[in-house]
């Protein structure tokens, strides 16, 4: 394969590709090509830019600043291409959505919201995707998605961003929790007294997780993973058994401790609020029916 010094598209899908895959190899498998032909156009980047976009260690790559900044333009030139495509094409693909929700708001907010977006404007497609918040923005950022819906994050230029909704987060354990009787001495909790007791967590990139991190290293804590999983009903069920402390959204935590399953550990000194927001990127072409449904959750919230 041999662009010469002509720069395509795609170069820049190829390199996208790369950079998210964090791997030649694995990013060669997505895109159906012989790995060589994925360095090749790699280096062909480099040469013609002047600059090294990846530095190569212990057989690992990691983008440079250089790459980062090329990345930002890449990801903007490649979404601005795919919405010319959306732009010029008929009414059939101008009303179609695609939505994608971290697991928290997609189990509790999303399904009422879809369905009376439904009902309102039935003549427009919704597909929804329910995945973890990172993979939710990884996914935006690459124009898998048109919006996600995610736990509010540091700013990022190339996106906007609408608050939506809070929900409150709960610690919980079962009553047989070997840990509970020195626990229950020092209620209220703080947020210190976790750090000697098995936790649940979800797995790392999801909302609740980052919540929870972002608490722990303020508090200089080293937690104690019993388990994480991407299913919160693995977790709870680890949780009944009397394996640890579960955190749970707080109407999903009322469920288990009206029927005393699980007891509700106050903390004192921990904000567990989870705050979501809509966010579509800055360079996103609006069809007509992505504007309305933009205008239905400002409506709506």
């Amino acid at each position: 394969m041999n662009w010469g010094k002509k720069m395509t598209l795609k170069h820049l899908n190829i390199f996208s590709e790369v950079c998210r895959a964090e791997s030649i190899t694995k990013a060669a498998e997505q895109l159906n090509m012989a790995q060589p032909a994925v360095s090749n156009a790699i280096r062909e980047l480099e040469t013609f830019y002047g600059v090294r976009l990846f530095d190569r260690m212990n057989r690992r790559i990691y983008i440079t600043q250089a790459g980062q900044v090329l990345l930002n333009y890449a990801n903007s030139i490649l979404l601005q291409f795919e919405e010319s495509k959306i732009a010029l094409q008929g009414s059939d693909a101008i009303a179609k959505i695609r939505v994608g929700s971290n697991i928290a708001f997609g189990t509790t907010h999303l399904p009422p919201i879809i369905a009376d977006f439904a009902r309102l404007h039935p003549e427009i497609s919704v597909k929804s995707t329910i995945l973890a918040s990172r993979q939710i923005m990884d996914d935006l950022l690459h124009n898998r998605l048109d919006f996600a819906i995610a736990d509010d994050i540091a700013d990022m230029n190339e996106l906007y961003r609408i608050p939506l909704a809070s929900d409150q987060m709960a610690a919980l354990c079962s009553p047989d929790f070997a840990f509970l009787p020195a626990l229950l001495k020092g209620c209220p909790l703080s947020v210190k007294a976790l750090s000697a007791v098995p936790l649940l967590l979800r797995e790392p990139g999801s909302g609740s997780r980052e919540l929870l991190d972002r608490l722990f290293h303020r508090e200089k804590i080293q937690p104690v993973i019993a388990a994480e999983s991407s299913s919160t009903q693995a977790l709870i069920e680890l949780a009944l058994q009397g394996q640890g402390v579960v955190f749970l959204l707080s109407d999903a935590a009322r469920v288990y401790t009206d029927a005393g399953s699980l007891i509700l550990l106050p903390i004192e000194d921990a904000d567990l609020t989870r705050h979501y927001s809509l966010f579509y990127h800055r360079q996103k072409y609006l069809t007509g029916s992505m504007r309305c449904f933009l205008e239905y959750l400002k409506s709506r919230f």
